[in-house]
């Protein structure tokens, strides 16, 4: 049988996710995202969880980013609606789940690993990781909603730094501008990161959920026009139909710097 590509352990009131992909620094596929989905989906029925935490197995990664070779693929071709898009899908489950999510971060969150952890309530990082956004690295032009995420992060001008140098930053920068909430050494991450879910969990959940909820709303106004987000999503199509996103894939596999053409 294989192997489960991502771990749901429950403890009293709090529920681990655990990204199962340890060979490949825990980068998601669509598989996992489907199956994160499903799962958060299906914790909004359980009553007893009141807090999730999400990690990648091991010390070396939360999560790498999203699969370098299926970028650009579909979901399962069977699948339509909200599962259609598996990254979309998987992003919406962590984003909308009522209650608090923690990022317990080890070693590598990069590209959609990091947008990942920003779309997390709270991240708890590893004195060890080491975050960075890198679409640019790859000719991609990143979604609308995941851009927004990092401004309400980090700002605007932090959002501008971190995706236009795709660079990757160790945990104290990241720490400085505010991409996570706290460091710890990693022999202490785990015990922290529970510490502080327990805490939440133990409040009232009506008040943790309410104030959750509360928060989402005052942040409904950033909602994109249907002209703008369509205007957006042919500039992502553009970039996926060119021959640098070829180039930035083919470079990544082969450990190069890519060399880019602007088409």
């Amino acid at each position: 049988m294989a192997e489960e590509l991502l771990l749901v352990e429950k403890e009293g009131n709090i529920c681990t996710l655990t990204i199962n992909r340890p060979e490949k620094r825990n980068s998601m596929n669509p598989e996992i995202l489907l199956r994160l989905g499903d799962t958060l989906n299906s914790l909004r029925e359980d009553s007893e969880t009141r807090v999730v935490v999400i990690r990648g197995t091991g010390e070396q990664a939360f999560s790498s980013g999203f699969d370098i070779g299926r970028i650009g693929a579909a979901g399962p071709q069977e699948e339509t609606g909200p599962r259609r898009n598996p990254l979309e899908y998987g992003m919406a489950s962590v984003e909308t789940f009522p209650y608090p999510v923690i990022a317990m971060i080890y070693g590598y969150a990069v590209g959609a690993g990091l947008e990942l952890a920003v779309t997390c309530d709270l991240r708890m990082a590893a004195d060890t990781a080491r975050l960075g956004i890198t679409p640019a690295k790859l000719g991609v032009v990143y979604s609308a909603s995941g851009i927004r995420k990092f401004v309400n992060t980090v700002g605007v001008a932090q959002t501008k730094e971190l995706f236009y140098s795709a660079r990757i930053i160790d945990v104290q920068r990241a720490k400085e501008i505010g991409l996570v909430d706290h460091v710890y050494p990693a022999e202490e991450l785990a015990s922290a990161t529970y510490d502080l879910a327990r805490e939440i969990a133990a409040n009232a959940p009506l008040a943790v959920r309410g104030t959750k909820t509360t928060i989402s709303r005052l942040l409904d106004y950033q909602t994109l026009s249907p002209e703008d987000e369509a205007g957006l999503r042919k500039l992502q199509a553009e970039a996926m139909a060119s021959e640098d996103l070829k180039e930035g894939q083919k470079a990544f596999m082969e450990k190069r710097k890519p060399r880019f053409a602007g088409r």
